[in-house]
C-alpha cells in the first residue's frame, strides 16, 4: 500500500446513525438524493443509476432513439473513458476519435468541426480529469448538423463553462459517484436530461424498459391503467437503478460536498505552488470559476524522463497515474477506431502523469508529495 496514494479512505464517522434514521421507506433516499442534487447543482431532471458507466449506457440508448437511424457516427475525444465509448458502441453508434486542444485535455472544437459530416448525430464531450471542455463552442459545431451533445462529467460535478453550469448548456450529462470521484455514494451515477422527453426515455431504459414513471415525483405517468400498469414495457431496457443504500450514502456525503470541494482546491493549489517555477515542467493553473480537478496532472518537456521520475516517486511511496491510459486508441479494445491521428493527445499522453488531490488525503501528505515532486523534477 502506498504511503501517498491518489485517494484515501472516505470518512464514515456518523454514517451508521444517519443510515438508521434515513433507510426505511421504499425510494425515500432515491427521491431525496435527486432532490438534494438538484438543489445543490441546479440540475433538474436527474435520473439516478447504479454507476457512471450505467449512466453513459442509458444516455447512449436514449440518444439512439432521438437520432436518425441512418446517422450513427459519434465524434469522441482522444481523452475519454472506455465505458463511455463502449456505451456508444453498444447502442449502435460508430465512434470517430478526434484530437484534443493543444496543451489541453478537452476535445478540440476545430478537430470536431473538421470531422463532422451528414452521418454525425452525436458529439461526446468528456470533461477529462475535471477540466472543462469547450462545450459551448461544440454546441455551435453541432448545430448545422442537428447533432446531439453528450457530456461525460464523471470526473467533476461542479463544472462550469464560462458563467454557466455545463449540464445546462445542452444535451445529456452523466455523473459518477464512484468512491474516488468528487461525490462518493460508494457506487452510483446519474444522467441529467435537458428536457422531459429525454428524461422519460432515460427512466424507462434504466427501469427495465417499462413505461410507468409513478416513482418519479412531478413526472406524470403515461403507462396504461390496469393490472399491468407497473409492467408495461415500451422498449428494451436494463436494470440500471441506483440502490437505496447507495443513495443514502450519497446524501450523507453531499452534505459535506462544499467542504470537500474546498479541500480539493486547496490540495491542488499546494502542488501547483510547489512546481510552477520549475523549468521543463508543465503544470496547469487551478481552474477558475469551476469545479476542482479530479487529479493533479504534470507534463515534462522530455518524455524520456517520465518513466524514471515515476519509478523514483514509486520507490518513495508516491502513487502516480497515467492520463487514464492515454489516448483511447492506445488500448487494445479500441485500437481499430477510426481517428484523425490524435497528434496532440498522443504527445501529451507520453509526457504526462498525475498525482492525487482528493479530499481524503491529509494536507501534510499533500505537502510531502509536493516536496518529493520538486526533488524529483528539479534535478
Amino acid at each position: 500500500m502506498k504511503r501517498y496514494p491518489c485517494t484515501g479512505h472516505v470518512d464514515l464517522r456518523g454514517f451508521p446513525a444517519y443510515l438508521e434514521g434515513e433507510l426505511g421507506a421504499s425510494r425515500h433516499n432515491l427521491q431525496a438524493f435527486a432532490r438534494e442534487l438538484e438543489g445543490r447543482f441546479d440540475a433538474a431532471r436527474i435520473v439516478l443509476t447504479n454507476s457512471g458507466s450505467s449512466a453513459n449506457l442509458a444516455a447512449a440508448f436514449a440518444l439512439r432513439e432521438v437520432t436518425d437511424t441512418h446517422r450513427r457516427r459519434a465524434i469522441i475525444s482522444g481523452f475519454t473513458f472506455p465505458t463511455t465509448v463502449a456505451a456508444l458502441v453498444t447502442a449502435g453508434f460508430e465512434p470517430y476519435v478526434v484530437d484534443t486542444e493543444p496543451g489541453g485535455f478537452g476535445i478540440d472544437p476545430s478537430a470536431a468541426e473538421r470531422a463532422m459530416d451528414v452521418d454525425t448525430s452525436v458529439i461526446c464531450v468528456t470533461h477529462f480529469l475535471g477540466f472543462s471542455a469547450a462545450v459551448d463552442r461544440l454546441v455551435e459545431v453541432a448545430a448545422p448538423y442537428q447533432a446531439q451533445i453528450l457530456q461525460d462529467g464523471c470526473e467533476t460535478m461542479d463544472t462550469f463553462v464560462g458563467d454557466r453550469r455545463a449540464h445546462q448548456i445542452s444535451g445529456l450529462t452523466t455523473w459518477s459517484f464512484y468512491h474516488p470521484h468528487h461525490l462518493s455514494a460508494y457506487g452510483g451515477g446519474a444522467v441529467i436530461a435537458s428536457n422531459e422527453r429525454l428524461q422519460r426515455k432515460l427512466e424507462s431504459i434504466a427501469h427495465w424498459g417499462r413505461a410507468c414513471t409513478c416513482h418519479v415525483p412531478d413526472l406524470p405517468c403515461v403507462a396504461p391503467h390496469g393490472r399491468d400498469h407497473n409492467f408495461w414495457y415500451e422498449r428494451p431496457g436494463f436494470n440500471l437503478e441506483m440502490s437505496e443504500l447507495n443513495a443514502c450514502f450519497g446524501r450523507f456525503q453531499l452534505a459535506r460536498f462544499d467542504r470537500d470541494e474546498a479541500v480539493r482546491k486547496q490540495h491542488y493549489g499546494i502542488l501547483h505552488e510547489a512546481l510552477a517555477d520549475l523549468d521543463g515542467v508543465r503544470v496547469w493553473a487551478p481552474p477558475k470559476n469551476t469545479g476542482s480537478p479530479f487529479v493533479f496532472p504534470i507534463a515534462l518537456d522530455d518524455p524520456l524522463r517520465v518513466e524514471r521520475v515515476c519509478q523514483w516517486l514509486d520507490a518513495r511511496g508516491v502513487e502516480t497515474r497515467s492520463l487514464m491510459g492515454g489516448a483511447i486508441t492506445r488500448q487494445p479494445a479500441y485500437a481499430l477506431l477510426r481517428n484523425d491521428g490524435l497528434k496532440e493527445c498522443q504527445a501529451l499522453s507520453e509526457r504526462a502523469f498525475c498525482v492525487g488531490v482528493h479530499q481524503t488525503l491529509p494536507e501534510v501528505d499533500v505537502m510531502a508529495v509536493g516536496r518529493l515532486l520538486r526533488e524529483a523534477l528539479g534535478c
